[in-house]
């Protein structure tokens, strides 16, 4: 009897198909952008999300903090789904790499309304953190992974682009949400300005995640990228 490991959707593993398919890719160096596997998945990936690019990272948390550092500047406030991925399980990155301040919002199965986040901005005024962010969660790891709804993704994004907020859209399992609803990933992306997802939680990938949105944002993404590889995590980061 083969075992299941409910630990996490994580403990995938790569089947032989798969494990051929990366053994056999062909290589090259994505510093200097003439990786051709690279290169293929991230235009799949933008393509499959309708958006202009996307950016391979290692690992979902850099894919959602790079688009937190590319879209808002120090000491902005961004608005979380209480028990977000972000908030309870990425190290504190919002606040040791890009100074934000993460305000969470009580939600229901990892769902919000519009009303709850208009409430939750703080007023203009220079004593409080100005909002740039949204950051929506879809399915929802704390929530038993539960699907939120299309519908109530286009008000949150209605109401957030008037008030000059940007939606991100942290969809590391949005494939599951693909296949419960038969709903494309392209127009569950049409709900954010960016979106994050990840290859290894039901893609069965041993590592990979990817950051999608428009050419600036991945432009500037891809900066970040290199420098963050290239020096020394702040203290108390740990990836």
């Amino acid at each position: 009897m083969i075992p299941i490991d409910l630990r996490s959707d994580t403990v995938t593993r790569p089947g032989p198909a798969m494990r051929e398919a990366i053994a056999r890719a062909e290589v090259g160096d994505d510093v200097l952008g003439d990786d051709p596997t690279v290169q293929a998945l991230q235009a799949r990936v933008a393509a499959l999300l309708g958006k202009q690019a996307a950016l391979f990272t290692p690992s979902g948390t850099m894919a959602n903090q790079l688009d937190f550092a590319a879209q808002a500047r120090p000491g902005n406030q961004v608005i979380v789904v209480a028990q977000a991925h972000v908030l309870r399980y990425e190290a504190g990155a919002p606040a040791a790499l890009s100074g934000l301040q993460l305000t969470p919002v009580a939600g229901v199965h990892g769902a919000l309304a519009w009303p709850q986040i208009e409430e939750a901005l703080h007023e203009d005024d220079i004593h409080c953190a100005q909002p740039a962010l949204v950051c929506l969660e879809n399915t929802h790891n704390r929530a038993g992974c539960a699907i939120v709804l299309l519908a109530e993704m286009d008000q949150i994004a209605a109401g957030a682009r008037p008030r000059g907020l940007r939606p991100h859209f942290d969809g590391a399992r949005l494939w599951n949400a693909v296949v419960a609803t038969a709903i494309a990933p392209r127009r569950w992306a049409q709900a954010a300005d960016s979106v994050a997802v990840c290859f290894s939680k039901g893609l069965a990938a041993p590592l990979g995640s990817a950051l999608a949105g428009t050419a600036e944002m991945v432009a500037a993404g891809r900066r970040l990228r290199a420098c963050w590889s290239a020096s020394w995590a702040p203290r108390g980061c740990a990836w």
